[in-house]
């Protein structure tokens, strides 16, 4: 039963953004997305400021709800409680100690610190099949397939490349970001796939930057990547040099304190650099979402 709830729920969701090439963004306070590409009918540039947020009834805000056709309830053990977690993550060669505290709170605290909170960090991405390989030359090895772009191979910047690491032959063109250097693909299932041209790093260090909420002086971002079934994975990302770095997994933290199921969370904002909330979906309805609040602040060992 849950598998078929969700399948007209994503189906709904993510079927439009295959078809544009592009992710769906939500946000809290208002929002503002560049998109760079030339689709059929030419150039398209979209930006959507906190102004129109504020004056459009199409945005989506802290206030406002997605009505969809399932209903599913997550599995939960009594109710979430406060709690502080370490983990130093154990992908990365210098890992990064992070301490959470993870709260429940009412909705009416989460919806007055929303108010507060500031608009979104724009996100500038390419999504023009012919502008991004002009972009990417000598990078990625696309091949033009009927109705998306596929790819070859990629050859990273370091001097490495992905030689059979992964089945890119699965994969299709989503978009480019050139301020993270990232590509996003989209995998079997409709899974994201992506890649730090930079580096090499892959999709669970590296995230779907569409996704991606950033806090206000780019500290920390919580990013996600959906998985081809019915969830997110979502992490927390430390900004250093102008790159962002996994620094600890938020699914397992979360579940693991509070005994509910971290699958889909919608209205994601940070009320300063340590400060995260985000409202976890626990039922889908027609007549809007259901869902719990949460607070989760961020330490590390440096207090910075």
């Amino acid at each position: 039963m849950k598998s078929v709830i969700f399948v007209a729920y994503y189906m709904h969701w993510w079927l439009p953004r295959k078809r544009c090439f592009g992710g769906k963004t939500k946000d809290c306070g208002g929002s503002r997305e560049v998109s760079i590409g030339i689709g059929q009918n030419g150039m398209k540039v979209y930006i959507h400021t906190a102004l129109i947020a504020f004056l459009s009834t199409g945005i989506i805000s802290c206030g406002q709800q997605i009505g969809k056709d399932s209903v599913e309830r997550y599995p939960g053990t009594g109710e979430a409680r406060s709690a502080i977690e370490h983990i130093e993550d154990r992908n990365h060669s210098e890992p990064i100690p992070i301490h959470l505290e993870i709260e429940r709170i009412a909705e009416a605290d989460f919806y007055e610190a929303c108010q507060q909170a500031g608009a979104r960090i724009p996100v500038e991405k390419v999504i023009d099949h012919e502008l991004v390989r002009e972009k990417l030359k000598g990078v990625v090895e696309f091949r033009k397939m009927e109705g998306y772009l596929g790819i070859e191979g990629i050859r990273f910047r370091n001097g490495t490349s992905t030689d059979g690491r992964y089945p890119l032959d699965e994969c299709s063109f989503v978009a480019y970001f050139p301020k993270d250097d990232v590509l996003l693909l989209e995998g079997g299932h409709s899974t994201d796939v992506s890649f730090d041209l930079e580096t090499g790093v892959e999709t669970h260090e590296v995230g779907n930057p569409d996704l991606a909420t950033t806090s206000p002086n780019g500290l920390y971002r919580l990013t996600k990547i959906y998985e081809g079934q019915e969830c997110f994975y979502h992490f927390i990302q430390k900004g250093k040099n102008g790159k962002f770095k996994k620094a600890i997994e938020l699914n397992e933290s979360f579940e693991s304190r509070t005994g509910k199921w971290l699958c889909v969370t919608e209205k994601e904002f940070w009320s300063d650099d340590h400060t995260l909330y985000f409202g976890l979906v626990t039922r889908y309805s027609e007549e809007g979402n259901e869902y719990e609040f949460y607070r989760v602040h961020i330490n590390n060992s440096n207090n910075t």
